[in-house]
C-alpha cells in the first residue's frame, strides 16, 4: 500500500496543526489521548478513497 497517494506533505501537515491547536486549548490532555487523536486523522486519510 503506497500510503503517499493520500497522504501528502500538507495533508499530514494539516492534521499535526490540527492536533497542535487541539493541544493548546486543552489545559490538561493526555500524551496517550493526544497520539490517538493524531493516528485516527492519519488513518482515515490513508483509508480515504480518491475520487
Amino acid at each position: 500500500m503506497n500510503i503517499s497517494k493520500n497522504l501528502t506533505q500538507e495533508k499530514l501537515l494539516e492534521i499535526l496543526i490540527d492536533s497542535y491547536k487541539k493541544g493548546q486549548e486543552i489545559e490538561n490532555i493526555e500524551m496517550n489521548d493526544f497520539i490517538e487523536d493524531i493516528k485516527e486523522k492519519v488513518i482515515l486519510v490513508i483509508n480515504a478513497k480518491k475520487d
